[in-house]
């Protein structure tokens, strides 16, 4: 199944955040990037998604092409093709995967999937949206975070986040977790680089509240360093230890990029 069409990248459930602003192409033409998708973790999902993005948008990004590839359990090596026209798109576009783990198909993509992106590295590489190219090759992620949430009795959800500045200042280029009660939480597929865990959501007595792991207060978060295929645990989030904080949006954040 593809989808040409322009989808909104929050609809799709993909994050790809802080990747940057280029000129928007005018003069059109077709596109194909292709490579292939490998992944030899522990995981097992029945579909693995692979999308070319493209992140110009002040607010939000497109979808300008998704294939979904039936796949059984790993180790997987599966090629893609992806083609778009890329009349107004941004000089580099973006090429992501996920293997559906959770089960929740392209709208719902969580901590509970292994996310990735082109070249395979702590932060995506951006690829030329003006001309066709083979030989995007890279793999999944298989390093894990594993911790216990613990919500305030006015927060009905949290949106757990790991980020890789060290301040947790930007929001990260993968998903975010949500977590609607207090307990265990997981964040599969990460690659190798050191991170920053935070969690926010809005308590309906306290208001806009933001943890981060070795810090509750985010003055001075405990960074969080990760081989390739090291498990984490212990990384615990606390939000009964929070306090109220002004709230950012991602509008405010992306212009730092401009």
């Amino acid at each position: 199944m593809r989808a040409s069409t322009s989808v909104a990248l929050a609809a799709t459930g993909l994050l790809l955040c802080g990747a940057g602003e280029s000129a928007r192409r005018d003069a059109p033409a077709m596109v194909t990037l292709s490579g292939t998708v490998t992944y030899d973790g522990s995981h097992t999902g029945d579909s693995l998604f692979v999308a070319v993005i493209d992140t110009t948008g002040a607010e939000d990004a497109t979808l300008l092409d998704l294939q979904t590839i039936a796949v059984g359990p790993p180790p997987l090596s599966q090629p893609y093709s992806l083609t778009f026209d890329n009349t107004g798109v941004g000089a580099e576009v973006f090429v992501a995967s996920f293997l559906d783990v959770d089960g929740g198909g392209i709208d719902s993509v969580g901590g509970g999937d292994v996310f990735g992106w082109y070249a395979g590295t702590a932060t995506p590489m951006g690829v030329s949206s003006g001309s066709s190219q083979a030989g995007l090759d890279f793999a999944l992620p298989r390093a894990e975070l594993h911790g216990t949430i613990t919500l305030t009795a006015g927060l009905t959800e949290a949106r757990i986040d790991v980020t890789g500045d060290a301040a947790c200042v930007l929001e990260g280029f993968r998903p975010g977790t949500f977590a609607t009660s207090s307990g265990p939480y997981s964040v599969l597929g990460l690659y190798p680089g050191t991170y920053c865990v935070n969690a926010d959501g809005n308590d309906s007595v306290l208001g806009y509240l933001r943890v981060c792991f070795g810090d509750a207060t985010c003055v001075s978060p405990a960074a969080v360093t990760l081989t390739a295929t090291e498990v984490r645990n212990g990384v615990d989030l606390d939000f009964t230890l929070a306090t109220a904080v002004e709230s950012s949006s991602w509008g405010s954040v992306k212009a730092l990029y401009r």
